[in-house]
């Protein structure tokens, strides 16, 4: 992060260019080809010096951010061979100067005091991000295989699975670092972010969508974690889905409980109009439950996206990532409820809080993937039948950043607004 230019060296540019300016020139002063007015003083943020040059705006003349500044404005008053010699700033014309423009500008100054507050957050929020990534534990595995898909997103789009297991009190995450099997996978989701990292969309797969999982035959789609982990599961979903997929975040429901009560509870716009604020037991209940709602499973799918998109609009509050504190328990908290593979590099996962926190959820689309209706196995299991032809083409569409094209011409099976959500 480039160093913070502070308002006071700011100022003191700016009035050495309000003393050229109204000195060296008065309003109806004119160059061949140029004019000149007041309200070429009228500046109180100056342009930053390129990003990758890290130059710092600095009193001292020798400063690089200085140097450059002094050189652009020269290059706008230095233009008459007749122009007097430029007069120093002194510490009692800049006093008396900045009331002036305050006051002349309260707009824009409130603007330059809102960008600052915002780099403050943003950057207290990246200090603690890079600060505690090593805090999320890691489990060793293996995607690769001959017969993988083609990876067929831009180099820097991602396919991540999201998967939610229900360890109920055991912690889950080091039973799967162990490969220990039999556990079983709640939630899948397919979360991509694009090459441009300026949308996201996030399918939902029906747990029991019914696949043909490899050495296995035909199951419901979480029996692949149970049998086979993270590995089989990402195998299944590949095969089936026809889609690359390029790391894998498992999310311990427990850890939602703590999230919730460090963000002071989460606001769910109910159905019937009513509000509630749901915190700790209250909201694990909410995206467990699942027999009491008319089409079962996938009205848990959108209250599961319901809660996850309120609690990505409540972290990116300018409140919530701007206080370094409430940030600070937050990451913890999401250390202690993710698992990540280890091929899940530091600069990725630092791009994706930063999109997280940049974005929130305005800009991330919520749908379920194409199904042709539910039905009974073979064994009397209820089973969901995924619609895999239209499920293939949707991927395919968001994994060349190519979604909001697909979706023109087919239908989505979109999270309902807030509100609508059962």
């Amino acid at each position: 992060m480039p160093p913070l230019r502070t308002g006071p060296m700011i100022s003191s540019v700016t009035m050495a260019t309000r003393s050229r300016l109204g000195e060296s020139l008065s309003p109806t002063d004119s160059i061949p080809g140029k004019r000149f007015t007041s309200k070429s003083s009228r500046c109180i943020c100056l342009p930053a010096a390129d990003s990758d040059r890290h130059d710092t705006i600095g009193a001292a003349s020798g400063s690089p951010g200085a140097s450059s500044i002094q050189t652009r404005e020269r290059h706008q008053v230095d233009l008459r061979d007749d122009a007097p010699a430029e007069q120093p700033t002194t510490a009692k014309s800049h006093r008396a100067a900045v009331p002036g423009l305050v006051r002349r500008h309260p707009a824009l100054t409130v603007l330059c005091l809102l960008a600052l507050v915002l780099v403050i957050g943003v950057g207290s929020w990246l200090f603690v991000l890079n600060n505690r990534i090593g805090d999320i534990p890691r489990f060793e595995a293996d995607f690769d295989r001959e017969d993988r898909p083609e990876r067929v997103q831009p180099a820097g789009a991602l396919n991540v699975l999201l998967v939610g297991v229900d360890g109920r009190g055991d912690d889950v995450r080091e039973r799967i670092q162990d490969g220990e099997t039999g556990i079983l996978s709640d939630t899948m989701m397919i979360w991509h972010l694009s090459e441009d990292h300026q949308t996201s969309q996030v399918v939902s797969v029906p747990r029991d969508s019914w696949v043909d999982v490899p050495g296995h035959g035909q199951a419901k789609i979480n029996a692949a974690f149970s049998w086979g982990g993270p590995e089989l599961l990402v195998e299944t979903l590949e095969d089936t889905l026809d889609i690359y997929i390029d790391h894998v975040a498992i999310v311990d429901f427990e850890g939602f409980r703590d999230i919730t009560e460090t963000l002071g509870g989460v606001e769910i716009e109910m159905a019937d109009g009513s509000t509630e604020n749901l915190e700790g037991e209250e909201a694990l209940a909410y995206v467990r439950e699942r027999k009491s709602l008319p089409r079962g499973d996938f009205d848990r799918i959108n209250r599961q996206q319901n809660f996850l998109r309120q609690v990505l609009w409540d972290i990116t509050r300018t409140g919530t990532r701007s206080n370094p504190v409430t940030m600070t328990n937050l990451i913890g908290d999401l250390s202690k409820l993710l698992l990540l593979d280890d091929d899940f590099d530091d600069g990725e996962i630092r791009s994706l809080g930063l999109e997280i926190v940049r974005k929130g959820a305005g800009e991330i689309d919520w749908m379920t993937v194409p199904t042709d209706g539910t039905g009974t196995s073979a064994d009397g299991q209820s089973i969901v039948n995924l619609d895999v032809e239209r499920a293939r083409e949707l991927f395919e569409a968001i994994s060349k950043d190519e979604f909001e094209e697909y979706r023109k011409d087919n239908p989505v099976d979109f999270l309902p607004k807030k509100g609508e959500v059962l």
